[in-house]
């Protein structure tokens, strides 16, 4: 049985030709390669970003899964709570100080005095073509009706000029893809003037291109927003499946997609085409397993749930020492220790005397982390990188007294051992902290002695640590 390919791409998943000036910020779910921005390039890539809280795949990157081309002024936003593993591109992850440095178009293209940048909406618009068939399309039923003229291949409907007058609510309802096979393209010219095409569904049947349009070819889409589920196609995007030739301009998405194979957030794949001034937000995800391979699976479950699972066990911290105390545990949770409550740091390692007695019935893990605001008020920022700094001032709950910077951490100090020392870590930007003396918390974690399993209640305490 041969397996499935499945590419996924935050606005293109396939591209060997031209994009500039374009952004994602996609949710990707795939099993296979996923990259923030473009699953596979062999193009041009100029002046882009994407950004991304859920990535997953065999072979995932930040902003190209895989690059063969050109890659130029391009950035990405990790924005995920809990980095688990880096990304594999750990070189497009630049900088804001470098990002903002590129030559961004401003005056007509980019609000790029904060980060990230985003369009200037009084550009975000451009000029259509001329043809002697042009059709206004008002309604939902003008939309069903020239697309079903384009996809029986009346080719004055296929190279026509299309103005959108009107926003178009579909109301959840199933469509056909404009140019829904590669042997009946869109070629003419779509100019949404600014309108939303919205609340669209394209499934039910398989095809192999799904998109507002299915396959573009030298056809011109421009100042249109889309906003739909797409489903049960071979190539997949907001805008369209398949592009070959023309160019996508001033265009956005707004799309949840379940992906068979190729699925980006605007085009599927792109072949010769040109993207300049879009954008795709939403969701793509690989499509599941049949459901009753789920239902195979339960047994084992079960079986695993009578056994009980294993936590996975932290590894002892290669420093500890045992006590001898003599002290055993008796009935009951019993979660003693003790440390010093002013660290002192001298050459990176600091006095920290943890003991954790014998007769302790929890494992624990140390922690000493310091918030934003006391790096702030001590030393003037919070010595993040900038790019990283400006990345949480733009989300919502950023609060500098609850973010903190972890600044040491132990392995596992058994009930019956103690640890004597303390490594000191470099802060996010790469520093060391500076001489002086600061007030950071003590973040413990315990773990049962036995089943290793993390204790719902953990601890934390105020400390103080002095850097000579």
């Amino acid at each position: 049985m041969k397996k499935k390919i499945c590419l996924l791409g935050g606005l293109v998943a396939l591209n060997n030709s031209y994009i500039k000036d374009c952004y994602a910020k996609i949710k990707l779910r795939g099993s296979q390669s996923s990259g923030g921005f473009v699953g596979c390039n062999y193009g041009e890539i100029y002046d882009c970003w994407a950004q991304t809280d859920s990535l997953k795949g065999k072979i995932m990157a930040g902003f190209a899964a895989k690059n063969e081309g050109i890659l130029e002024h391009v950035f990405f936003i990790d924005d995920r709570k809990k980095k688990k593993k880096k990304y594999i591109d750990e070189e497009l992850e630049l900088a804001q100080e470098a990002a903002m440095q590129f030559p961004w178009n401003k005056e007509t293209c980019w609000e790029a005095e904060d980060f990230p940048p985003l369009f200037k909406h009084d550009y975000f618009y451009i000029q259509s073509g001329y043809s002697e068939k042009v059709i206004e399309i008002n309604t939902l039923e003008d939309l069903v009706e020239v697309t079903k003229h384009i996809n029986q291949g009346e080719r004055d409907y296929q190279s026509a000029v299309y103005n959108l007058m009107a926003d178009i609510d579909c109301k959840g309802k199933k469509i056909n893809p404009i140019g829904e096979d590669d042997s009946i393209p869109f070629k003419g010219i779509f100019n949404g003037n600014g309108h939303l095409i919205e609340n669209f569904k394209i499934k039910g049947k398989k095809r192999k291109y799904g998109g507002l349009f299915g396959c573009l070819r030298d056809a011109k889409i421009m100042n249109l927003t889309v906003d739909g589920i797409i489903a049960d196609a071979e190539y997949a995007g907001g805008i369209a499946g398949m592009m070959e030739g023309g160019i996508i301009s001033c265009c956005g998405s707004a799309i949840h997609i379940e992906a068979n194979k190729y699925a980006g957030g605007l085009v599927g794949k792109n072949r010769d085409g040109i993207l300049v001034k879009t954008y795709a937000v939403g969701t793509i995800r690989e499509k599941g397993r049949p459901w009753f391979l789920l239902l195979l699976l339960l047994p084992l479950l079960y079986l695993l749930l009578k056994m009980g699972i294993p936590y996975p066990a932290v590894p002892v911290d290669g420093n500890v020492q045992r006590l001898n105390d003599g002290l055993k545990p008796g009935g009951g949770n019993t979660a003693a220790f003790e440390f010093n409550r002013l660290i002192v740091f001298k050459d990176g390692i600091g006095e920290l005397n943890f003991y954790n007695p014998g007769n302790s019935t929890q494992d624990i893990v140390v922690k000493l982390t310091i918030t934003d605001e006391e790096l702030i008020n001590q030393l003037g920022d919070a010595h993040r990188t900038l790019f990283d700094q400006k990345r949480l001032e733009i989300l919502a709950n950023y609060d500098p007294k609850l973010t903190r910077q972890e600044l040491a951490v132990t392995g596992r100090i058994p009930a019956g051992s103690s640890l004597m020392v303390l490594e000191l870590k470099t802060l996010q930007d790469g520093t060391e902290l500076p001489p002086g003396t600061y007030t950071a918390i003590i973040e413990l974690t315990f773990y049962d002695t036995e089943s290793q399993e993390k204790a719902l209640l953990n601890s934390q305490l105020p400390v103080g640590i002095r850097i000579e």
